[in-house]
């Protein structure tokens, strides 16, 4: 099995250790954070390491790496450490569950966390660092750009873009051929009929422009 470092000693890490434990060809050999985040030197019962120090324990020619961080900062907390992992020289892993519907041919890149019950039709592209929470389903021909995060049981239809950086809530829908422009904040269960504004948040059914930016919202 091929070994894996797993940034992170929290809740999201714990998840993506149990589910690369149960159903993967990897395994999980250690956690890293960075060091003002060090809790405790073993997280379930594996080591945990700096950030600093992780490839002259962990050397990126033996050891790949998978950053499942959340949503925080509209997904540029785990777009940095993203950048900074592959700085290192490490390849990014990407986990898909065996309950997830895919098809043959589907385009997904690296550092990619897709649970369980998702739907992904034919002709789907997916970036890197994308996070699909359980329950979605993403329609034909949709192409889902790098560092998103959406929630679980959203529909997106048909030929929807994307763009970098955007956070789908819960429930939320988007009807077929739209654009969610790059750092949109969709609320739980919004429903989306056209396109949207970069930097916007929407709330509402049928979901109604917020005036703060998402850059500014205190939290998610």
């Amino acid at each position: 099995m091929e070994k894996v470092v797993v940034f992170g000693n929290g809740e999201i890490a714990s998840v993506a250790h149990f589910y690369l434990t149960h159903d993967s060809p990897y395994e999980v050999a250690a956690f890293t954070v960075d060091r003002e985040f060090m809790k405790q030197e073993r997280f379930i019962e594996l080591p945990v390491v700096p950030f600093d120090k992780v490839e002259a324990i962990y050397p990126p020619d033996r050891f790949k790496m998978f950053v499942p961080i959340s949503y925080r900062s509209v997904n540029k907390l785990r777009a940095e450490k993203y950048y900074q992992v592959k700085a290192k020289g490490y390849q990014l892993i990407s986990y898909i569950s065996s309950k997830a519907t895919t098809w043959p041919g589907l385009v997904i890149g690296d550092n990619c966390f897709i649970f369980e019950n998702n739907v992904i039709q034919p002709f789907v592209k997916i970036g890197n660092d994308v996070i699909l929470w359980s329950g979605n389903h993403i329609g034909h021909h949709t192409v889902i750009k790098d560092h998103c995060f959406i929630a679980s049981h959203v529909v997106i239809s048909g030929s929807v873009t994307i763009e970098p950086y955007c956070f789908l809530g819960v429930n939320s829908t988007l009807r077929d051929g739209i654009t969610i422009a790059k750092k949109c904040v969709i609320g739980a269960g919004a429903l989306i009929l056209g396109d949207t504004q970069e930097k916007s948040v929407y709330m509402g059914s049928p979901a109604q422009l917020l005036p703060k930016p998402s850059d500014e919202l205190s939290r998610i």
